[in-house]
């Protein structure tokens, strides 16, 4: 593939992602006020979502390894598109947990098929640092899109809030427009089907990862409770500037730590990079959780930042392995674990981060550490056996 075809792909896709997380996190604040239900049914119909990515993830990769990476791309595109669309046309809870739980499939053809596509656009010298600019803009985009929703809620009366699903729309319209615009097939499908083509095995390359990667994803789920178990606290902590300032500095950080961190694992290899960033959270996690109550972990800053900038290195480099060790032939059925990691991994980490959030912000931090020390220790073991 020509280098200037390439790079336009690669910026694409991270547009694509970034679009998309940013209307499935909006979403997730415009749900709990469209629909006129009680609580627990409306976690029903959002837990819907993660349920059937996770479940429609690996049949996926498998067909992307068959058919056209682009096409199967431009289909997911277009089908978040009319789901997000016809969820505005209807508050009827049946129809839209259909809606819903079809807007995961689509979601896990857009996860799969980019990072399908962003593998075999990249070399074993550069997807690191192309795969932590995708985690970044995964993570961004879910992060901006539930400030995009609270936007929406504010901007549309309650009874108009189908036009924020309309809106949202529109953005997924924008995000397959520029597929069919901007990408390419980096391989052709029918030369995977040919009998010198080499079947990788990667289950057991695959398993030594998994503990770190599963933890990371629980950790994750459990911060979503952190706005809840801050407001909760007693007494309730306020964001003042001093507070701003260092969680500004946190998702700095985090950011240039997925380039930075993807790029050093093109150097020197993909699991040691992994071992270092789960190291340096559970530092992080330690630390934070024992200096927090009054607010002092502020004053522990100076040690907090490198920790969760080492952090910064899991996903880019985990994400990185596998591209590695699938191959042409194989790549998407290994990038189907992405959707199926993260979207198992968020959900039981909102159930644990349900239960710890009543003991107190710290009992978070604590749980994660639990969650993340036996990981890194079962990684370490497999992969020195392995060796």
């Amino acid at each position: 593939m020509p280098r200037k075809v390439g790079l336009r792909m690669v910026l694409y896709l991270y547009v694509a992602v970034f679009l998309t997380r940013i209307g499935f996190g909006s979403i997730t604040i415009l749900f709990p006020l469209y629909l006129q239900a009680p609580s627990y049914i409306i976690g029903v119909i959002l837990a819907l979502y993660p349920m059937s990515e996770a479940g429609s993830a690996l049949p996926i990769g498998r067909l992307a390894d068959r058919f056209s990476r682009k096409k199967l791309h431009i289909i997911g595109m277009i089908m978040i598109t009319i789901l997000t669309a016809a969820i505005g046309f209807t508050r009827n809870l049946l129809n839209v947990s259909i809606l819903h739980g079809l807007m995961g499939v689509s979601a896990a053809i857009t996860a799969v098929t980019s990072l399908t596509l962003l593998g075999d656009a990249t070399k074993l010298t550069n997807r690191g640092k192309q795969m932590g600019g995708f985690d970044l803009a995964n993570l961004g985009g879910y992060g901006l899109g539930f400030g995009v929703g609270g936007l929406l809620v504010n901007s549309f009366p309650p009874d108009k809030l189908s036009y924020a699903f309309w809106v949202t729309a529109g953005v997924f319209l924008f995000g397959g427009i520029l597929a069919a615009k901007f990408l390419v097939e980096p391989v052709r499908i029918w030369e995977l089907k040919q009998p010198k083509i080499r079947q990788r095995r990667i289950g057991g390359k695959i398993r030594p990862v998994l503990p770190v990667w599963i933890a990371q994803t629980v950790i994750l789920g459990m911060y979503f409770l952190l706005p809840k178990a801050f407001r909760d606290s007693t007494p309730p902590i306020v964001l003042t500037r001093e507070i701003l300032i260092f969680l500004g500095v946190l998702g700095g950080l985090f950011a240039l730590g997925a380039i930075v961190f993807g790029h050093i694992s093109d150097k020197i290899g993909r699991t040691r990079i992994m071992v270092v960033g789960a190291l340096g959270e559970l530092g992080f996690l330690v630390l934070f959780g024992w200096s927090f109550p009054g607010g002092s972990f502020v004053k522990y800053e100076l040690f907090l930042w490198p920790m969760f900038f080492l952090a910064s290195a899991i996903a880019p480099a985990i994400l990185a392995y596998v591209g590695d060790i699938s191959g042409k032939a194989k790549r998407g059925s290994a990038n189907a674990l992405y959707s199926i990691v993260l979207s198992i991994g968020l959900a039981i980490g909102n159930i644990i981060g349900g239960f710890v959030a009543s003991l107190g912000i710290q009992a978070i931090f604590y749980a994660g550490a639990g969650i993340l020390l036996p990981s890194i220790l079962a990684t370490s073991t497999l992969l020195r056996r392995r060796q």
